[in-house]
């Protein structure tokens, strides 16, 4: 039991917001404004190939949205606009809609580009013919990427469920305490990176991490994490929703690479966002990796 206990302690700094580890809650991140890149990032110089847009994102307050998930819809569509205007309209990303509201619009963007810097120039909410509407407008730095050719790594499954389901559902819905799995195919040999992204982009690395090592995993096998075996030692994830609010948006960001990863390692960088992973990710071979976001919504 002594042991257990320990390896809980280890695991807590370690669980995204709106998850908690078994019997010890952690607390969410507050519900600000997306976070802005430091002064150091956003007055360096534009590296070579790095295309700066101003792009602008609305949202429509409807009968089943908080002014949360609002606010978040509309930070989205600023950096689906930002990208569309960079690299083209033809972008990949990852979306998943429950009774017509977004749940997940993580704009991975991995086959034509990645923000890897965002500036926030301005969020408000507002009435206009009897509806509530949110904006939001960024400065975003764009890389394009290349059209990949003969890209071979890629994920062919990824959920996030309840480890009692034999089965994953594609749009999931848990209550506030439920326990999560997330399980992972991909086509080729691979190593897991595992990430938890809130509806404001900041980014928490779940696995590998201090404590669970990293190992290459055979193609077409399933990654689970944590394992029954993990579980079994003590650590198990819990959704919950933050303070004050009645439901909330959590996204899993998983990223299949061919080589060991060393993402978001940066100690001097507190609170990564997801522009952060984008602009590591942008640094190496785009053959090389693959991506998939899993999005879900938590309710009390």
């Amino acid at each position: 039991m002594k042991r257990t206990a320990v390896f809980i302690l280890l695991f807590s700094v370690l669980i995204p917001a709106g998850v908690w580890a078994k019997d010890k809650k952690i607390a969410p991140l507050p519900l600000s404004p997306s976070p802005q890149p430091s002064p150091s990032r956003r007055e360096g110089k534009i590296a070579e190939g790095i295309k700066v847009v101003v792009a602008e994102g609305k949202a429509v307050l409807g009968d089943d949205t908080t002014l949360a998930q609002a606010k978040a819809i509309a930070m989205n569509n600023a950096r689906r606009n930002a990208l569309e205007e960079a690299v083209g309209v033809n972008l990949h990303s990852s979306t998943l809609v429950y009774n017509s509201q977004l749940i997940s619009d993580l704009i991975s963007t991995a086959t034509k580009g990645l923000i890897i810097a965002q500036k926030v120039i301005d969020e408000k909410c507002y009435t206009e013919g009897g509806n509530i509407y949110c904006s939001a407008k960024i400065e975003a730095q764009v890389k394009p990427l290349p059209l990949e050719k003969g890209k071979k790594i890629g994920i062919v499954k990824a959920s996030v469920q309840r480890p009692d389901r034999d089965s994953a559902i594609n749009n999931p819905v848990f209550q506030d305490g439920d326990e999560i799995q997330i399980k992972v195919t991909a086509n080729e040999d691979s190593f897991m990176n595992i990430f938890s992204v809130d509806q404001y982009g900041n980014a928490v690395k779940l696995f590998p991490n201090d404590y669970v090592k990293a190992e290459i995993l055979p193609s077409k096998k399933e990654f689970v994490f944590p394992d029954n075996n993990i579980r079994e030692r003590g650590l198990k994830f819990r959704v919950s929703t933050p303070k004050n609010l009645s439901k909330a948006i959590e996204s899993v960001l998983i990223i299949a690479t061919k080589e060991e990863g060393n993402f978001l390692s940066d100690k001097t960088v507190q609170n990564p966002t997801i522009s952060d992973l984008m602009k590591e990710l942008s640094e190496i071979d785009q053959s090389s990796w693959d991506e998939e976001t899993v999005g879900y919504e938590v309710r009390k």
